[in-house]
């Protein structure tokens, strides 16, 4: 499982801003426990080539809920960053 989303940064060092359209937002790594869980998404141009990133993210799991990886997906979802975000 992964997101779709359009990936833009802009940073004092950059001249412009690096950009990719519907780049693939993948959870590559949860860990945590019960309160809290925190989840690296690696960011890629198309799926799994052309790495761009890794950002980090935290959020309350459910226990009683799906797999903390699906949880996060679902978190990320709800983000104001991740608007319009598409599973894929």
């Amino acid at each position: 499982m992964a997101i779709k989303k359009d990936f833009v940064k802009t940073d004092q060092n950059l001249s412009g801003s690096l950009s990719a359209k519907d780049a693939y937002w993948k959870i590559v790594k949860v860990s945590g426990n019960k309160t809290r869980c925190d989840l690296t998404v690696d960011v890629y141009k198309e799926q799994n080539n052309g790495f761009i990133e890794s950002q980090s993210f935290s959020f309350e799991p459910n226990i009683n809920g799906a797999n903390f990886i699906r949880q996060g997906y679902e978190h990320l979802k709800t983000l104001p960053e991740f608007a319009g975000a598409v599973d894929c």
